[in-house]
């Protein structure tokens, strides 16, 4: 069968999958799996070099084993007695400054990066009864409508950098480069969010810390990439001392995928008295969600973060290395096509969403090549590229005749 045909053949395959309900994330790793010489671009992991996942992070899987081994005792865990501890260690990762510690309330809830959204999303409406809907970028992650509508309120989508000021609208900004799109939100609109969130609840989703500096790694080392991002990200916001929720996963940043550990939300509430009834919510929404008795992964990474916080950072630094090389690899290999801006300062991350050219599909199909199509656009995991010189220039090449810029 030529490349054609079996472009089509596979077009065919993913329409039929979409007739039967299933999502375009779905689709992608379904198709790609029933290829042997399928090459994966699709699944929202950070990939080596041979297209599979990078390894678990061996630290959380070490801590998670002991948790395990307790466990025969038939009791209920949680990691009550390290919070205070486990706190400090988080406000550590984020490069926090000490001197606003003492202004955080930290919860776990249990089912990751998601999870940690969805009860921030929770602990707002429950600060505000006055929130109609949940105010995210176009072209954010998708699982925000899920979130908004299992909170009973709507998904208001603005506009690319937009400044959320509806009164009835949670301002939900993702802290780090986009996903889906991998865009780096300008400083001077970071600015603007924050002095439009005075006065106002607002969640920051954090779950790339550091992957915007990522390519300063090699040169300026771990901890400059992540204290960057702290100053870009979150400092604006805690600056003008108003209530913040953030939203962290360890998903990305200490490849827990298979794991899934908790989440952790932060919450910096400044006023002392509003602090005490911020603790009583996310209090009672951890125990309405179970999140008061936890299973061994999160105990394990609970304990890990207060243990072995520089082992994890090493891990982190691992994946950030990762997306810093093949970041750099696509930008040298997509000069003079549409494509190259994906590769400047202004994207960073584990993604890029361009808009996909007429036939796109059956293109990269034919070349075994599995993205993510939606709505129109190519999503394209960046980590996905291989270790062959060879394979790399003839997919980026695939990518750029498939794909227009923006």
């Amino acid at each position: 069968m030529n490349a054609q045909d079996f472009g089509e053949s596979v077009l065919s395959r993913a329409k039929a999958l979409s007739e039967e309900g299933k999502d375009a994330n779905q689709i992608a790793k379904i198709l790609f799996d029933a290829d042997p010489e399928g090459k994966n671009y699709g699944i929202g992991i950070v990939l080596n070099d041979d297209g599979g996942p990078m390894e678990s992070s061996a630290t959380i899987l070490e801590y998670a084993a002991r948790e395990v081994a307790t466990s025969t005792h038939g009791n209920y865990y949680n990691s009550a007695a390290i919070m205070a501890d486990l706190k400090s260690a988080v406000l550590r990762w984020q490069r926090i400054p000490e001197e606003l510690w003492d202004k955080f309330i930290l919860a776990l809830p249990s089912d990751a990066g998601t999870g940690a959204v969805l009860s921030a999303v929770e602990t707002s409406l429950a600060i505000d009864g006055n929130i109609a809907a949940v105010g995210v970028e176009e072209l954010g992650w998708p699982a925000y409508g899920a979130i908004a509508k299992t909170c009973r309120v709507a998904t208001r989508e603005y506009p690319t950098d937009c400044v959320i000021t509806d009164p009835d609208a949670l301002p939900l900004y993702q802290a780090g480069p986009m996903n889906t799109t991998g865009r780096v939100t300008a400083d001077t609109v970071l600015a603007d969010r924050a002095k439009a969130a005075a006065d106002r609840v607002i969640i920051l989703d954090r779950a790339y810390t550091g992957f915007e500096f990522a390519r300063l790694l090699a040169t300026d080392g771990y901890d400059a990439a992540v204290r960057l991002s702290y100053e870009k990200q979150l400092a604006p916001f805690l600056e003008g001392n108003m209530p913040v929720l953030i939203a962290l996963s360890p998903t990305k940043c200490f490849r827990s995928f298979a794991l899934r550990p908790a989440g952790m939300l932060l919450a910096f509430v400044p006023d002392a008295g509003m602090r005490k009834e911020v603790a009583g919510i996310t209090g009672y929404l951890m125990r309405a969600r179970g999140c008061s008795f936890e299973h061994p992964i999160s105990r394990g990474f609970a304990k890990a973060m207060v243990s072995d916080l520089g082992r994890l950072e090493a891990e982190h630094a691992e994946a950030l290395a990762r997306c810093a090389a093949t970041e750099e690899a696509w930008g040298m290999l997509a000069t003079g096509t549409e494509i190259k801006p994906l590769f400047s300062d202004q994207y960073s991350g584990l993604f890029r969403n361009p808009p996909a050219r007429e036939g796109a599909e059956v293109a990269l199909y034919g070349e075994h090549i599995y993205p993510v199509f939606s709505s129109g656009r190519c999503r394209i995991n960046v980590t996905g590229l291989p270790g062959s010189k060879e394979m790399q220039s003839t997919h980026v090449a695939a990518f750029a005749r498939a794909c227009k810029g923006g």
